[in-house]
């Protein structure tokens, strides 16, 4: 709990109001701007409050330093998570070990979760070692944690059980986590599981299922005004009509998709997207 919640509530729990609190101590002002967090006054005066609070020795300043942990975890994992978006494994690495002592004395249930889950990644990624990222990321308990990071892990399950083609298996760890979307999970989150899905879907050819979810999918982000994944979708889309024999809409999509990817400077997507087009121009022609 953070220091001005903390001493809201025991205030609360009490019976005091702001002036009794600050009563020969400070001026009421005080006491409401540290409430709501706009200040931390100094030692002299918390070591007062804590008396008429109650509280144990030191129990405000301890209170404000691991809220000060707490930000500084949350600075890292920002910073972990662009580099997770460029792939960069090696720069995480060594933010893992810089920041060794402060992640090792995480409190948070989150904060473990998502470390572990980073640590399963590197398994995965830098050490080419799915089977230890797997006993990582299985060895978690998701119960107590927040749907978000829940989705991030069954997401980061699948991927590696499809890299091992333990395609039902990864099957099912999509399914979870689709199971868990709503509205407050961030759409990039869903995108990304979503698109998994279907492409498990696709790859076991459930192909209209996976239609479904490509399409649903592409809603949320025109929804959304993004271009994230947007290609990767178009091109997926694309595949599935290449693949159901309706050509005219494959090319629709591999169209789009290559629009996007050029917007992205994402060669490497394009050419794929061009190369399925000129093999839908080849057969279209000879038809």
């Amino acid at each position: 709990m953070k220091l001005g919640e903390l001493i809201k509530t025991r205030r609360k729990e009490l019976g005091l109001t702001q002036q009794d609190l600050a009563k020969d101590i400070c001026a009421q002002a005080l006491i409401s701007r540290v409430e709501k967090g706009d200040i931390v006054p100094k030692k002299s005066i918390l070591n007062k409050l804590e008396i008429r609070l109650e509280l144990e020795e030191n129990q405000l300043l301890k209170a404000e330093q691991d809220n000060n942990k707490k930000n500084e975890l949350d600075d890292v994992q920002k910073t972990i998570r662009e580099y997770l978006t460029s792939r960069d494994y090696k720069t995480i690495e060594l933010l893992l070990d810089h920041h060794k002592e402060l992640i090792n004395n995480a409190r948070d249930v989150n904060d473990k979760v998502f470390f572990s889950m980073v640590e399963a990644s590197l398994k995965y990624h830098l050490y080419s070692e799915p089977d230890a990222a797997l006993d990582i990321l299985n060895d978690m308990y998701l119960g107590d944690v927040n749907k978000s990071l829940a989705v991030e892990i069954y997401n980061t399950r699948g991927i590696i059980y499809y890299s091992k083609e333990m395609h039902q298996e990864a099957m099912a760890m999509y399914k979870k986590g689709i199971d868990l979307i709503d509205e407050s999970i961030d759409y990039e989150i869903r995108s990304k599981i979503i698109l998994n899905y279907a492409l498990t879907l696709e790859q076991q050819d459930h192909n209209k299922e996976a239609l479904s979810y490509v399409s649903e999918g592409i809603d949320m982000l025109v929804k959304n005004n993004s271009l994230y994944s947007l290609g990767d979708y178009y091109h997926t889309k694309g595949h599935i009509f290449f693949k159901l024999g309706n050509l005219d809409n494959s090319r629709e999509c591999f169209e789009l998709s290559s629009s996007i990817f050029k917007i992205q400077n994402n060669n490497k997507l394009l050419s794929f997207s061009q190369l399925a087009l000129t093999e839908i121009e080849n057969r279209l022609s000879s038809n």
